[in-house]
């Protein structure tokens, strides 16, 4: 399993966007701050004490909690937004 900061520095560590593993209150300073109304697929979401990718249509992909795993299904207004990051 992961949390919320591992599941994304893993993803966009793939991906050659990130070179170390971030916590979740790193991520509100990495990359280039993106607008709530400009936020695309692929961008970090930030919360208070979490952090998920946008997926688009609405969603995010995050590590959810251990019982849910890493999921697809909530709205990324499900918690307020701190930030919008994009690497």
């Amino acid at each position: 399993g992961a949390d919320c900061s591992g599941f994304v520095s893993t993803i966009f560590q793939h991906f050659g966007k990130l070179n170390d593993r971030y916590l979740s209150a790193d991520f509100p300073s990495v990359g280039k701050a993106v607008s709530i109304d400009n936020m695309q697929p692929g961008d970090i979401i930030c919360y208070s004490g979490h952090v998920a990718i946008y997926a688009g249509g609405g969603k995010i992909v995050e590590a959810q909690s251990t019982k849910a795993g890493i999921t697809c299904n909530r709205s990324v207004y499900s918690k307020p937004i701190l930030a919008v990051r994009r690497l």
